[in-house]
């Protein structure tokens, strides 16, 4: 069974995702809801979710000062948000989940069932902790990027990847010092992540930190400062050029 704690400060919007979820998600729930965070502080003295999902722009107390004041909480979280790019990316560095509203029932079904795959998960809490960090950080350049892996969960500022190689549904990190790290997210996830932090897709199958590019060849392919060589696709060559020139 999952406990779930939706915390809201719009009444309308919590009833909403309670039926949701009571008529969409298969598996059995235990749901209550607050309408402030600190009633779901409250709340939780005698309730223990296994999930809470989380309003971000509450008045008084938001949804990251709750995560603050809950620290101690084992607990998973799923973010439901109004578009904010600021406070997004922070929560997809710290590889936590969100729902824009209005919420759609599929991401809705994906994300509790992600919920369901993580709820063994030990390391929830370094996740959350990893996004407080970050949304104390003033420049997205310097957040850090979660990484789960079977081994793990890992934290890596971006300037220490070198390159990113999609395996399928995976992605190979290769960095300056660490050894490799293959995580379950496609390449296309963190080139939509990195991209502005650096990163440019050169291939289908690599992302590229443009800081440790050495060289480019006439062939069609450049040079990484570890000495790896990685092609250029015909398609992209263009792009990638001008982008290095500019940098």
């Amino acid at each position: 069974m999952i406990k779930i704690l939706i915390v809201d400060d719009e009444a309308a919007a919590g009833n909403i995702l309670k039926v949701l979820i009571e008529k969409y998600i298969a598996v059995k729930t235990e749901i209550h809801y607050c309408s402030s965070a600190k009633s779901a502080l409250e709340e939780m003295r005698t309730f223990n979710p296994t999930l809470v999902m989380l309003d971000i722009e509450m008045p008084n107390m938001n949804g990251f000062d709750f995560l603050n004041m809950a620290s101690d909480s084992s607990f998973d979280v799923i973010f439901t948000t109004a578009y904010d790019k600021y406070a997004i990316k922070a929560i997809r560095f710290s590889a936590l989940d969100y729902l824009l509203k209005p919420v759609d029932i599929l991401e809705l079904q994906n994300a509790i069932n992600r919920h369901i795959i993580k709820q063994q998960n030990q390391n929830q809490q370094l996740l959350v902790s990893n996004l407080i960090s970050n949304l104390q950080q003033k420049d997205p350049n310097h957040f850090k990027l979660a990484l789960s892996t079977s081994e793990g969960v890992f934290f890596y500022d971006p300037s220490e990847i070198l390159y990113c190689e999609g395996e399928n549904n995976y992605t190979r990190f290769t960095f300056t010092k660490n050894k490799p790290m293959l995580v379950s997210k496609t390449l296309g996830e963190y080139e939509d992540l990195l991209g502005e932090q650096g990163f440019l897709r050169i291939h289908k199958s690599y992302l590229v930190n443009i800081k440790y590019v050495s060289k480019v060849d006439r062939e069609g392919s450049l040079m990484m400062s570890d000495g790896k060589q990685l092609a250029i696709s015909k398609r992209r060559k263009e792009i990638v050029m001008t982008t290095l020139r500019q940098h």
